[in-house]
C-alpha cells in the first residue's frame, strides 16, 4: 500500500512539474510570438519611411523650400557624385589592366614568332 501512495505522489509531483514546464513553455511562446510580430511592424514602418524618402528624393524639386530636405538632397547629390567618380576610377582600372595583359599577349606572340 506504501508503494502505491509513493508513487501517486511522485505522479503528482510529476505531473505538477510538466504543468509548470508547459506553462513556460507557452508564456515563451507567446513572448517569442509577439516578438517577431513587433519586428515585422517595424519593419513595415522602416520600409514606409524607405519609401517617402525615395518620393522626396525623386522629386526633390518640390521639396526645396524645405531647408532641413533641401540639405538632405544635396547631401545624397554630393554623395552620389562621389560614387560616380569611384566607379568611372574603378573603369579606368579594369580597362588599363586589360590593355596591360592585351600588350603582353601580344610581345609574347611575337616573341614566339621571332624563335621559330
Amino acid at each position: 500500500m506504501k508503494t502505491k501512495k509513493v508513487i501517486a505522489n511522485l505522479r503528482k509531483e510529476a505531473n505538477a512539474a510538466l504543468s509548470k514546464v508547459f506553462d513556460k513553455v507557452e508564456e515563451v511562446s507567446k513572448r517569442s510570438s509577439l516578438q517577431i510580430k513587433i519586428h515585422n511592424l517595424e519593419n513595415k514602418i522602416k520600409n514606409v519611411k524607405i519609401k517617402i524618402g525615395n518620393y522626396i528624393v525623386e522629386n526633390e524639386d518640390k521639396f526645396q523650400e524645405i531647408k532641413e530636405i533641401k540639405q538632405y538632397t544635396d547631401e545624397i547629390a554630393e554623395i552620389n557624385r562621389e560614387l560616380v567618380a569611384k566607379k568611372e576610377l574603378l573603369q579606368n582600372l579594369k580597362e588599363a589592366e586589360e590593355e596591360t595583359e592585351e600588350t603582353a599577349d601580344t610581345e609574347k606572340t611575337n616573341k614566339e614568332k621571332e624563335t621559330k
